[in-house]
Formats: structure tokens, C-alpha cells, sequence
């Protein structure tokens, strides 16, 4: 699965759930809701990408993937925490 095209390749950190156990999957999730909410304050840029696939059988199988990058100012407030401390 191709994830997140428009953000481009450096710097970026890409996401997906370990396997598809409902554990997995509910980790996988909050650490892209966590994202949404560093997306929000102008942290980092975020692309989700959600892809079903026809599957032999009975199940379908769903893809999963994240992309993030640090904006500008998401590195500027890290620089600031780090001269903090």
C-alpha cells in the first residue's frame, strides 16, 4: 500500500499496526488520534490512509498506515522544550 503521497519523503515517519488483533489495532489508533491533536496545534502534518482489499474468501482485508512529519513549528517547539530542561 502506497500511504500518504502528497507529504514529501524526508523526515517523514510512517505508522501501521503491528497485526490486525483488536489490540493492535486500537494502538495503532490512538497513536494516530495523538497525531490529529499535534495536527491541530501546527506540530506536524498528517495523511491516513485506510485501504480494502478483496481477499480470497469470506474477509476482506483492510490496509492501515499513517505518515507524519515535524512542521516548522513543530521543531521550533521542540527546540524550545530542549533549551527548557
Amino acid at each position: 500500500m502506497r500511504c500518504c503521497d502528497s507529504l514529501a519523503e524526508t523526515d517523514v515517519v510512517t505508522f501501521m499496526p503491528e497485526d490486525n488483533t483488536a489490540a493492535a489495532l486500537t494502538r495503532f489508533e490512538a497513536n494516530v488520534e495523538s497525531l490529529r491533536e499535534m495536527q491541530k496545534a501546527g506540530w506536524v502534518e498528517l495523511e491516513v490512509a485506510v485501504d480494502k482489499k478483496r481477499r480470497r474468501g469470506r474477509h476482506r482485508q483492510t490496509l492501515r498506515g499513517a505518515a507524519a512529519r515535524c512542521t516548522e513549528a513543530g521543531k521550533e517547539a521542540l527546540r524550545l522544550l530542549g533549551e527548557g530542561s
